[in-house]
């Protein structure tokens, strides 16, 4: 059973796309849920609902996404955390990766990392192709938001006069850090309805040709450690072609050209819907909310 999927279904959203992005924000705490207005009846209407709801001043959860790093932090919150965060709200990374970029010293990195954990802000996610240095991810939804939405342009949506405007600049962002990361563990949790998936985990392949980390959402296991699947995910915007060629170049790269592929969108161009291959599966929204 998805323990994700149960949650999102119990919000009682009818629309799959809502119910997720919903669930990105709130989850499922009942506090919380009580203080929000009712959520939309489409997608392409949730903007609305995420202004009024935590991008205006007097919203009820304008406060609480601006100060959650604080709330959840208390005084372990400091420059050095806020530059962790900045950096992992727009990927999960690995250790060596947040060292270079946050130039925080060895010595003091793996303690923040452990005070983050422990409070509930960032979990370490197994990396299959190398166990000593697993996938540092935000964990925290309101957090996520703060950092995905608010602290670029927190006076002005506090301020409240150009709050249509900033929500056109950055609804992408909205798409991309607060909603496609809860719609991957989603996908994730999905994939592990396949008799032969003993693990789901994001996965990062070198490609030599091209001296480039090539970099797939979704990647199941079998119990024995062997490939059995790869998934892409994309989220707010339509998933074009070129993004299953490139799960088919990293196919290529691990030598696994017979796994099944999974194309995880609400939408896909023209030319994924016509692909023939058998071992290709389009997933929506709906599909990972079925019981599997």
């Amino acid at each position: 059973m998805s323990t994700l999927r149960e949650s999102v279904l119990s919000l009682d959203v009818g629309d799959p796309e809502v119910a997720i992005a919903v669930h990105a924000l709130l989850g499922d705490d009942p506090e919380l849920l009580s203080q929000a207005s009712e959520p939309p009846r489409s997608y392409g209407s949730l903007g609305p609902w995420v202004k009024a709801n935590f991008l205006s001043a007097d919203g009820p959860f304008f406060g609480l996404a601006e100060h959650a790093p604080q709330a959840a932090l208390g005084d372990a919150f400091d420059e050095r955390v806020d530059r962790l965060l900045r950096l992992l709200v727009i990927r999960p990374r690995m250790e060596a990766d947040l060292k270079a970029l946050s130039r925080i010293e060895d010595a003091d990195l793996e303690p923040i990392l452990t005070v983050l954990t422990e409070a509930g802000v960032v979990r370490a996610d197994v990396n299959p192709l190398e166990p000593d240095a697993p996938f540092w991810t935000l964990d925290h939804r309101l957090v996520r938001f703060h950092y995905a939405m608010m602290t670029e342009h927190l006076e002005r949506w506090r301020r409240g006069y150009i709050t249509d405007k900033l929500w056109r600049m950055t609804s992408a962002r909205f798409n991309r850090y607060v909603c496609r990361p809860e719609f991957t563990k989603l996908a994730r949790e999905w994939a592990l309805g396949d008799p032969a998936a003993a693990e789901t985990t994001r996965i990062v392949v070198p490609d030599p040709r091209f001296r480039q980390l090539r970099t797939l959402e979704v990647a199941a296991w079998s119990e024995k450690g062997e490939l059995v699947a790869l998934g892409t995910v994309r989220w707010g915007i339509t998933m074009r072609e070129k993004q299953l060629q490139r799960m088919r170049h990293v196919r290529r790269l691990l030598d696994a050209e017979s796994v099944r592929m999974y194309c995880i969108a609400p939408r896909v161009d023209p030319a994924i819907a016509a692909d023939e291959a058998p071992e290709l599966f389009r997933v929506g929204p709906a599909h990972l909310l079925r019981a599997v």
